[in-house]
């Protein structure tokens, strides 16, 4: 357990360090060189300190972390944010749609509308693929 937080922290503290070389080295190195530092970082700063205050919170209060456990494998709750997500991908999906409407309005390139309206029939066609797939196994 303390092997786990310590690793996380450590983590944290890395993606920290690679954000600060993206700072230093702002306009001396390539723009990608400096944006990859920049997004490394961040992820590695997110995914460090969050996993370290889990780990943390479960040290410091077992009886509330068993609760949360508890309550984030309850079948209702994963219904819930299954049902969250789907709901979530529909209004992504017809926003793409509208963009790419908007593309057209504005007289985008081509590619843009392209891009956008092959985003709308990819998410279509997995969600039939997936729908296929799960009523085979159920």
């Amino acid at each position: 357990m303390m092997k786990k937080t310590l690793f996380f922290l450590v983590i944290g503290i890395l993606g920290l360090v690679l954000i600060v070389c993206a700072i230093v080295l702002h306009g001396k190195v390539a723009s990608a060189v400096d944006g990859t530092l920049m997004g490394i970082g961040a992820g590695l700063t997110g995914m460090g300190i969050s996993m370290y205050s889990f780990f943390r919170w479960e040290k410091k209060d077992p009886a509330r972390w068993r609760q949360y456990e508890i309550e984030s494998k309850d079948e209702r709750n994963i219904i819930i944010k299954l049902r969250a997500k789907s709901v979530a991908g529909d209004v992504l999906q017809w926003t793409v749609m509208a963009a790419a409407w908007a593309a057209i309005f504005f007289d985008a390139p081509l590619w843009t509308v392209l891009t956008a309206v092959g985003i709308f029939l990819s998410k279509t066609i997995l969600e039939m693929c997936l729908m296929a797939r799960y009523q085979k196994e159920m």
